[in-house]
Parts: structure tokens; sequence; C-alpha cells
């Protein structure tokens, strides 16, 4: 409780108290209890209309409803991963997908992204800083952002390559994407689950990223299956940047 993990980025003393596990709970707790009214209220009508996303949109509203007050801090790594040996994090512009309530975005602001410059969008909202938005199809202008994330969230998309792109497409040169993704050859609900790691990266790859970074590891997951969980830290590489010695998983 009294020794949080050490950040990369040195942030402000506020930020580091609300860091420690209990206090970001409390935060947290408080910045969901005011949503809950707006939870109520989040899915009169569905943000894409065709069965895949109505099946999701339906599935992850029914997570947020069921839990109420989210405690999970799972993406907390992701931003862990964006602000090593960067210190342009305060500046930095991020977009989060998926992130269903407040919790990830206080996140965010913890690891040193200044609560101005966090966007966020997910098929539903519980809050007006999340709009309600398609992760395949976004409507922001192209080159908006300098660094996005996605926790969980890759496997929702009804073409994992679209929503790669779309990445891409909303990343500025040099721009850093960070996600955790599952390979679940078993699942019968997200077909995108059984995309594996290697066909990702080449995806990747195609969209003009380099890798920058990949830890994965196996676990049981709460359908009783064997699945991988990736998380992969990926740069958008700008035009005509060669490397030296460029990494491939």
């Amino acid at each position: 409780v009294l020794r949080p993990a050490r950040r990369e980025v040195p942030v402000r003393p506020l930020r580091s108290l609300v860091g420690v596990p209990i206090v970001f709970d409390l935060v947290s707790w408080t910045l969901q209890v005011i949503d809950i009214g707006r939870l109520r209220a989040a899915t009169t009508s569905y943000a894409v209309d065709d069965a895949h996303h109505r099946s999701v949109q339906d599935y992850n509203f029914g997570v947020t409803q069921s839990k109420m007050i989210t405690t999970t801090r799972r993406a907390e790594r992701l931003y862990r991963l964006l602000s090593f040996g960067r210190a342009d994090v305060a500046s930095s512009r991020i977009l989060i997908v998926g992130p269903r309530n407040r919790a990830e975005l206080l996140q965010a602001w913890v690891h040193g992204f200044r609560w101005r410059n966090i966007d966020a969008i997910d098929l539903y909202s519980v809050n007006p800083k999340i709009k309600v938005m398609n992760m395949e199809a976004m409507t922001w202008p192209s080159e908006s952002f300098d660094a996005l994330t996605m926790a969980n969230t890759l496997s929702y998309a009804a073409s994992t390559r679209v929503a790669i792109g779309e990445v891409a497409r909303v990343l500025k040169p040099g721009g850093y994407f960070a996600f955790t993704a599952t390979y679940d050859p078993g699942s019968e609900r997200w077909k995108e689950d059984e995309v594996a790691a290697a066909s990702i990266t080449a995806m990747l790859h195609d969209a003009g990223f380099e890798i920058e970074a990949h830890s994965g590891v196996d676990k049981v997951n709460s359908e009783k299956r064997l699945q991988t969980s990736h998380e992969i830290l990926a740069r958008k590489m700008p035009a005509g940047e060669k490397r030296l010695d460029p990494f491939h998983l």
C-alpha cells in the first residue's frame, strides 16, 4: 500500500499520492459513483447497428452493470510501457479505446498524462469524457494523437486488420500504440480471439508500425480454457525513417 511501483517518468506529488493503491481505489470509486446515474441510461441505442457490434455492446455493458464499480488496474502496465524512457508524456495527447468508465482514464492521469489531453471512446458512454464511437470507423481526424491504448479490446473488433489500420490513421508519425491481445482459439463468442500474435505483428508491420516491446503469458481464462495474453508496444514509424536493427517478433 505504501510502496507503489516506481514510475519511469516523475509525476507531481498529487499524482503519486493518488497512485497509492488504497487512495486510487477511493478516488476511482468516487468518480464511478458520480457516473452511476449515467450508467443506467447509457444504452438507449446501439452505436453500430449490426449483429456483431450489438453483441459486443450488450456484453460489455452487461459487465459494467454487473460490476457497477470497477476495481481492476490491469491496464496500468500499458501506461508504464508508454512512459518508459519518454519525457514528453505530459504534453502527449492520448486516446483510450474501450475503457468502459473513468477508472482507466484516472490510471492514465496518474502516470503523467494531463486530464485535458486524455480522450476516450467506447460503444456506450457513462461520462461525457468518453465519446460513443466505433474503433473500426473513428471520426477523429488523421494524425490526432501521440498515443493510443486498448486494454483487452482488440478482440472485440469485427476485423483486427481494420482496427489496426484505424489506429495507424489517427496516430501521429512517431506515435505509440500500447495494447493487450488475447489468443483463444476455442472462443465461440469473439472470432478475432483466433488471430495469433504473429498475424497481429504482420498487420502492424503492414500498417507502418515497428514493435518496441512484447510480453506474453499463458493462463486459464474465465471459461476454463488456456489462452495466451500478449502485451505489445508498437510505434508508428515516420515516413522515411529506417532502423539499423528493427525488431520483429
